[in-house]
């Protein structure tokens, strides 16, 4: 990935320290391409909003905001279209917890090979709201999903199976490892499917179907 794509990324997903964070804006106030960039990584990832339950903030976030309302002079005009672009920044990175973005980061960060445009996907699969346990990126076209761990953790003496869930249920994709991989979509995949994670014995399934608890899971959403 482009370091200047890079840095749009992690501006939106809110990584970026106080320092780095003013200098992209002042950057991006003089040059409409880095405008643009970061405008285009917040639509991106702002869907990801869906998959994290809402938390409800303390009261001192609320009285740490009205604390920083500006009056009416050009200068609280300047501050307050800076608040907004904070709180468009919170509502994609934060959501709740942080641990999403946090996440989210390290995919970034590490990349994963791209596909051609159109039919592509990715879920993050996780349990809740923690921190997300697989990325995986599905191209519909080509048939292949790629597969990155982030926090998988089997349990002693079990596997993980990764299994995409749509109308005709549950089709097995293969044992989550500890190393990004590279799996074959079952026939039939479309974008309102689910990926899951069950615990099985070693080795997986011995039937097709998960037989353990399903500890993580991830709905597609367009890439």
């Amino acid at each position: 990935m482009p370091t200047q794509d890079l840095r749009a990324a992690e501006y939106a997903l809110g990584t970026l320290d106080a320092e780095e964070r003013s200098a992209l804006e002042r950057e991006a106030a003089l040059d409409p391409g880095t405008a643009g960039r970061i405008r285009a990584w917040e639509c991106r990832l702002a869907p990801l909003m869906a998959a994290v339950p809402p938390v409800t903030p303390p009261p001192r976030v609320r009285e740490a905001l009205l604390r920083a309302l500006p009056d009416a002079s050009g200068g609280g005009r300047d501050q307050l279209r800076h608040l907004r672009r904070q709180v468009r920044r919170w509502q994609v990175a934060a959501a709740g917890s942080g641990l999403l973005a946090a996440g989210l980061a390290l995919f970034v960060a590490v990349g994963l090979p791209r596909s051609p445009a159109g039919g592509r996907y990715f879920a993050v699969v996780q349990a809740g709201g923690a921190l997300p346990a697989l990325v995986v990126r599905v191209d519909t076209r080509t048939g292949l999903a790629q597969v990155r761990p982030v926090g998988a953790d089997a349990p002693a003496g079990r596997s993980l199976e990764l299994w995409y869930v749509g109308a005709d249920g549950a089709k097995p994709l293969g044992l989550v490892g500890a190393a990004p991989s590279q799996v074959r979509l079952p026939q039939g995949t479309a974008p309102d499917g689910v990926i899951a994670v069950s615990v099985e014995p070693p080795g997986g399934s011995p039937s097709g179907q998960p037989t353990g608890p399903v500890i993580y899971t991830g709905k597609l959403i367009a890439d």
